[in-house]
């Protein structure tokens, strides 16, 4: 009986070894699945695209849940969208609400704005204007000035409303996604047309006005630091960032004051954002098209100076660029548009975002769609969101394999010096 009993515990201790073994060997697997799929998600992949002010919808959704969808269904892990005070008319349609005064509010009593930033995208680039700088157009008249309140000079109430806003957001965007792994990126429409609100780029920049500028982004990126360093937060983060859109005009004439060469090199945001139209569209090859890009993004990167807390990596972008199918056939837009994503990944630009998902220029003579889309108003997608979709398919495989051979994701490097080869960018 002894005997007997000796060998129960011995098999009853081998059966209890080889079940723990199994549930660790189980647990060890799911989590490396967990972490395969993570890294899947988490991974910049650089090609983007955003929707503001469309057009046209094609579902009882709102128009920024619809196209939200939209992007993420495409394969993107990037949202970029506006917030500000105009989300009920100009560019998303959204019901009025007076209780909303405040960009938090409009964070957090606004259903589909709150819906957009509770999905599961990695990465936001929001263009973000104050309530507090707000003054009402009246109908049908858009004045960017209207929400903009440094043309001619930046009062100091507006600056301390502004800062207390800003600071509100950001600390708003810290707690409630914290641990999120989401990060945002927050910034402004293109800057040049601010600095120059009558769009006309041979007129000498305003004094006052430039003065007031550098004031109104100073302001923006301070807040957004203070509410960074006052916040207890982990795994989310918040960045400050400003457009610019009128570079080669500045290269060309060192004299002409851009926000660049004016305002960047003495605000030195985290990021800079470009809105490419001037570096891209005028050229009709690839190899100048490349040139004249990477010449204007090394113009960019020279007013920037070395910023602790940052991420490596080059601190400039493409906020926009885009072709619009009323000049370019499907296949010459595709290719444009490939040409300056392969450009933009050389040179090593951390985002790339095409202009946009859903058009949103309409000829007011002809009511003809100017037709920037990857998908247009019949709803048809174009070659470009193919070239998109591939590519994010791609992207998404690479990464995969990387991780699951080297157990860790391949450095942004590593991934755009593959990416310029991948299928979808080599039609």
């Amino acid at each position: 009986m002894k005997s007997s009993k000796k060998y129960y515990i011995a098999g009853a201790s081998i059966f209890v070894g080889v079940l723990a073994y199994v549930i660790i060997t189980s647990f060890t697997e799911n989590r490396d699945k967990v972490d395969v799929e993570q890294s899947i998600a988490s991974f910049n992949y650089a090609v983007g695209t955003q929707t503001v002010g469309s057009k046209y919808k094609f579902t009882d959704e709102t128009m920024l849940v619809e196209t939200a969808n939209e992007i993420m269904g495409m394969g993107s892990n990037l949202l970029k969208f506006s917030m500000h005070p105009r989300y009920s008319t100009e560019n998303y349609g959204l019901p009025h609400n007076e209780n909303i005064n405040s960009l938090t509010k409009l964070a957090t009593l606004e259903p589909s704005m709150k819906h957009v930033l509770d999905m599961d995208f990695k990465f936001y680039h929001i263009w973000v204007y104050g309530f507090t700088q707000y003054t009402p157009e009246p109908p049908d008249q858009k004045d960017d000035t209207a929400q903009i309140k440094f043309i001619g000079g930046y009062p100091d109430s507006y600056r301390d409303a502004l800062y207390d806003e800003l600071y509100e957001f950001t600390v708003h965007l810290l707690t409630n996604y914290n641990d999120s792994d989401k990060v945002f990126y927050l910034g402004n429409w293109e800057g040049d047309w601010h600095l120059r609100p009558d769009y006309n780029k041979n007129n000498p920049a305003d004094e006052k006005t430039l003065e007031g500028m550098i004031a109104w982004a100073n302001v923006r990126q301070k807040a957004i630091d203070d509410a960074k360093r006052d916040t207890k937060h982990k795994n989310v983060e918040v960045y400050h960032y400003i457009e610019v859109n009128q570079v080669r005009i500045a290269m060309e004439n060192p004299e002409v004051k851009v926000v660049a060469n004016s305002i960047v090199n003495l605000v030195n945001p985290d990021y800079v954002s470009y809105s490419s139209y001037d570096a891209t569209n005028p050229f009709k090859q690839e190899e100048i098209l490349n040139s004249k890009l990477k010449e204007a993004l090394d113009y960019l990167e020279s007013h920037l100076s070395a910023k602790d807390n940052l991420p490596e990596g080059k601190r400039v972008w493409i906020g926009e660029y885009g072709n619009p199918s009323q000049i370019y056939d499907d296949e010459t837009q595709n290719l444009r548009s490939i040409w300056t994503i392969k450009a933009s990944l050389e040179w090593g630009t951390p985002f790339i975002l095409y202009w946009e998902l859903y058009n949103n220029e309409i000829k007011e003579d002809s009511g003809e769609h100017v037709g920037y889309w990857l998908i247009d108003d019949k709803g048809h997608k174009r070659p470009i969101w193919h070239t998109h979709n591939l590519f994010y398919k791609e992207a998404r495989d690479y990464v995969k394999k990387y991780v699951k051979t080297n157990n860790t994701v391949p450095s942004f490097d590593e991934f755009r010096e593959n990416a310029v080869n991948f299928k979808s960018l080599n039609p």
